[in-house]
């Protein structure tokens, strides 16, 4: 994980702007911090080590690279490039400098923000989900940074998201735009009826995908409320690694039901000695709350990111959570994010009846997950210096995912939601996890009702 900042224009103080920026993103990045400066370019980046030891930006005579996330094939591509490197950002700059941006892209599998500069022109990408965030804005001159609050600390205010699977062309001189999709999530006409197929596939694919972001991984820690989505990625990093090497993080009132569930699960998946209780009072949460949203990047002067009630609750719980594995010693941790919308997990599912709108509906609300929960997820997350990993939303679990019917999806005879990851489950874990339905997360940790009671 890192904190990414750069600025284009005709202004001497360039390098200086960078570095406000930067400043204000260090809690990304604690571990180094570096910019690179041209005629009327500088790019910077602040460094949090997980693999590797190449500093950034990285650059040459004719380009430069600042990078942010993680490419999970990496060491094919060093293979396939001939180049001998440990790191993703090199082996990234390398494969840009060989086949361009776009080309690239189509060949990196992983979660991913950055900015390539070549003589002429800024390019800007972000991966096809949006799980890693930029944004970008004019001041008399162009910026961007991996958090609005890096723009507002130089005077930006009307702010953009980059789309998700989108490319951003700056050209150098001119400040002119051009925005292009370049990745695209992978859906499919030919759907899976088969429940057997389907379990197959889908297994193999969720194994893999836990087991890319575990690599290079010493410990490993995982947001934990007992329910389904969590539990899984538990039973099946169990399988990986260690269970010495993995700790559970669960976040949530004074007897809340996700403490008490997190509890019972932890004990029938034999993690009872990993698991990390926090029970926070009124006057903790009372104190958490500005905090997070100043993490979240909840400004009066955004109007673009959502500020519900429930937006805040969810946030809390795992930037307590976040805490916890900083103070661990713990860099990254997993989430069951995207589970509920790529398996029809929500309680609203229920009530379509039509099959094709509710793959319409699945798809849908998978374009909406950057802004609407991986953003914050994030934020509230690097704001402790820990980078949070998703297996749910691996390109490969999204695309079988997407295959899979949507009636293996939901069960309409006995109203079971997310009825196929039930079934998988179901082989590597109890079945009092596997097909216990579970209260959403701001409702389980008791934080909602909490917040209700004095704002």
């Amino acid at each position: 994980m890192c904190g990414i900042a750069g600025a284009i224009g005709k202004n001497a103080s360039l390098s200086k702007k960078v570095k406000e920026m930067l400043n204000t993103l260090k809690h990304r990045g604690p571990d180094g911090f570096g910019v690179y400066k041209s005629d009327n370019l500088a790019i910077g980046n602040t460094l949090l080590r997980i693999t590797g030891n190449k500093p950034q930006p990285i650059y040459n005579k004719k380009f430069a690279l600042t990078f942010n996330g993680e490419i999970y094939n990496f060491l094919d591509i060093a293979k396939e490039l001939k180049i001998n490197t440990d790191s993703d950002s090199e082996t990234l700059f390398h494969l840009i400098n060989q086949y361009g941006v776009e080309n690239a892209l189509h060949k990196i599998d992983g979660d991913y923000a950055f900015a390539y500069a070549t003589p002429n022109k800024l390019i800007l990408a972000r991966d096809t989900i949006g799980v890693k965030p930029l944004y970008y804005g004019f001041n008399n001159i162009f910026a961007f940074a991996s958090e609005k609050k890096a723009l507002w600390k130089i005077g930006i205010k009307e702010i953009k998201a980059l789309k998700p699977g989108n490319i951003l062309i700056i050209d150098l001189n001119t400040l002119e735009l051009c925005e292009k999709k370049v990745t695209q999530i992978p859906i499919s006409d030919k759907l899976i009826y088969s429940e057997e197929i389907a379990y197959e596939l889908l297994s193999m694919a969720l194994r893999n995908a836990v087991e890319k972001r575990l690599k290079e991984i010493n410990k490993i820690g995982i947001a934990f409320s007992g329910g389904l989505d969590s539990s899984l990625i538990v039973a099946i990093a169990k399988q990986l690694i260690n269970k010495n090497n993995i700790k559970l993080y669960c976040v949530g009132m004074e007897n809340s039901h996700d403490i008490k569930q997190a509890k019972i699960a932890a004990k029938l998946l034999e993690m009872e000695d990993q698991l990390s209780i926090k029970e926070i009072n009124k006057e903790e949460l009372k104190s958490t709350i500005p905090k997070v949203i100043n993490a979240m990047d909840l400004n009066p002067i955004d109007r673009t990111r959502p500020t519900s009630l429930g937006f805040i609750s969810i946030g809390v719980p795992l930037y307590i959570a976040a805490i916890q594995a900083h103070a661990d010693g713990i860099k990254v941790m997993l989430s069951g994010q995207g589970a509920d919308e790529l398996f029809a997990g929500y309680h609203r599912y229920l009530q379509i009846n039509n099959t094709e709108n509710l793959q319409k509906d699945i798809i849908k609300d998978l374009h909406n997950i950057s802004n609407a929960n991986l953003e914050r997820d994030d934020m509230v997350t690097s704001a402790n210096s820990v980078e949070l990993r998703v297996p749910y939303l691996d390109m490969d679990v999204i695309k079988i995912g997407l295959q899979i019917a949507p009636e293996l999806k939901i069960n309409k005879k006995k109203k079971n939601r997310k009825y196929i990851l039930r079934k998988v489950a179901e082989k590597i874990m109890p079945p009092e996890i596997a097909w216990k339905e579970k209260k959403a997360m701001q409702y389980g940790t008791g934080v909602h009702k909490a917040i209700k009671r004095f704002i």
